[in-house]
């Protein structure tokens, strides 16, 4: 009898997951997870994401025990573990898993591993997740294709499973043994079980607003899902989170006194397809991790980075009231709403004139729902180095104006500004001496002053990006870039 090895990767559940039903049938399964030292060592890999794939490895190993199983963890490189499980068994072995688009580590090292699949004659066969597609020559009838996917029939947990009698191991990596710092005081918990219970509360209760309520840091924490992270370490799948709204949704049609439920239920269903969409620009480029999209705006940051600037920006200290509540909230939770992170991007690469490049890493550490397509594609669209987007640049005290009107808050993640009048809450630096004492907020002591000025940078910014974007050879690799990461929005597309 052969021997499936199941490598769970950014899949960590065992519900709705096609490479399990797969590997189960006619052979002996071995579920498997690898602590890889390249991935740990990664400078987008922060003490955060492993507690909460601590916290689901956890809460897999418990479900795949309720059926008879075991998880099986290791410590290496993919290949040397692969090496030793075929030295460990005379059977002959395959490998099931799930498509993985990841960073430039995890690509690579899944090219060497096919190398050393087809060299040994050994079939790893992979399978779609997330409904990002393999291989693409591009976008045309990508929608179609996706939609199809959403609507495929939930698999199911396997049953009668046979398990490799391999001696087991689940022995789990510590933080404190990561040598990381850890900056993070409260983070969601990982597992199957919080994210179901998530799931619930949110088709069923918190995102009854969500269509209006997204866009505040006020409100976004209870009104937004907040199953992001276990979308991006796979405690659920894409589709399983897509049938269960769209039918809470299609339950709400014709009910009277639901206010914003059903349109927020809508709203959600388009993000989803929307995390596909970008997952599927690195998929197809995985370079654009660190290369712009449009190569006409390479050297415009790469040579003026400003480290005070950047260490400034990375604790909340740019004397914008608003940008360093958000900054220091995400540090200490690993989250904060898609508006403000749009924001802080865009005061980071257009405000300080930051290379992406180096703000995108930082930030990686800090989203507790990191996820590598999503995160490059966006900081280049919030950075203007795409070619084919707009020039997206938020006012920080606009913003604040706008979701944050009294300052709350601000004044709970910058308790130096806790005291200070509201007339004050967004330009603190133009309180009189007096008030400064006053309120116990000296500006240059206990809170900075601003440390650029919003509309002299921004005025900088557009001369040199609309300058390049106006130039032949920007217009001319917008037309390439569209072809192969734009989202096609015609008519003309099939429709289920």
């Amino acid at each position: 009898m052969s021997t499936s090895i199941l490598w769970f990767k950014k899949d960590l559940r065992i519900f709705d997951h096609k490479p399990f039903l797969e590997a189960s049938k006619n052979a002996l399964v071995l579920p498997l997870y690898i602590f890889e030292p390249e991935i740990l060592e990664s400078e987008d890999y922060d003490p955060r994401h492993h507690k909460f794939i601590n916290e689901s490895l956890k809460s897999l190993k418990i479900e795949l025990e309720k059926i008879g199983g075991y998880l099986h963890v290791e410590h290496g490189s993919a290949l040397e573990v692969f090496q030793k499980l075929r030295s460990q068994t005379s059977n002959q072995i395959r490998i099931f898993s799930h498509v993985e688009t990841g960073n430039w580590i995890s690509y690579q090292r899944d090219i060497h591993l096919k190398k050393w699949c087809k060299k040994n004659t050994i079939d790893w066969v992979e399978f779609p997740q997330h409904g990002v597609q393999r291989p693409i020559k591009n976008r045309d009838g990508w929608s179609y294709e996706w939609n199809k996917s959403m609507n495929e029939p939930i698999i199911p947990i396997p049953i009668n499973v046979k398990f490799e009698s391999h001696q087991k191991k689940f022995n789990l990596i510590k933080e404190k043994n990561l040598n990381k710092k850890v900056t993070h005081k409260i983070i969601q918990k990982g597992g199957r079980g919080s994210a179901e219970r998530l799931l619930v509360s949110f088709l069923n209760e918190r995102g009854r607003n969500y269509v209006k309520e997204m866009s505040s840091p006020l409100t976004a924490m209870t009104s937004c899902s907040r199953l992001s992270p276990h979308i991006s370490f796979g405690n659920v799948s894409i589709k399983e989170v897509y049938q269960t709204a769209k039918k809470k949704r299609d339950l709400l049609k014709g009910v009277k006194g639901i206010g914003f439920w059903r349109s927020s239920i809508s709203s959600f269903l388009g993000r989803l397809r929307w995390h596909c969409h970008f997952i599927q620009k690195l998929e197809d480029q995985p370079k654009i991790e660190w290369v712009n999209m449009a190569r006409a705006y390479d050297n415009i940051r790469e040579n003026d980075f400003n480290e005070n600037y950047f260490e400034a920006w990375k604790v909340g200290l740019t004397g914008y009231p608003f940008i360093d509540a958000c900054m220091r909230c995400l540090n200490e939770t690993g989250y904060i709403n898609f508006r403000m992170r749009a924001m802080l991007v865009s005061f980071a690469s257009y405000d300080l004139w930051l290379d992406w490049r180096k703000t995108s890493k930082y930030m990686a550490t800090q989203f507790l729902d990191y996820e590598p397509g999503i995160h490059y594609s966006q900081f280049q669209m919030q950075s203007g180095v795409t070619g084919i987007n707009s020039i997206r640049i938020y006012n920080p005290i606009k913003q604040q104006k706008d979701h944050d009107p009294e300052g709350i808050f601000v004044r709970k993640w910058v308790p130096e500004l806790a005291k200070i009048p509201l007339e004050y809450i967004f330009t603190p630096h133009l309180m009189s001496d007096g008030f400064q004492e006053k309120y116990s907020c000296v500006i240059g002591l206990n809170y900075p002053a601003p440390i650029i000025d919003h509309n002299l940078q921004v005025k900088k910014a557009k001369n040199i990006l609309y300058k390049i974007k106006s130039t032949s050879e920007a217009k001319s690799e917008a037309k390439k870039v569209y072809i192969k990461h734009g989202s096609r929005k015609k008519p003309n597309q099939r429709k289920q």
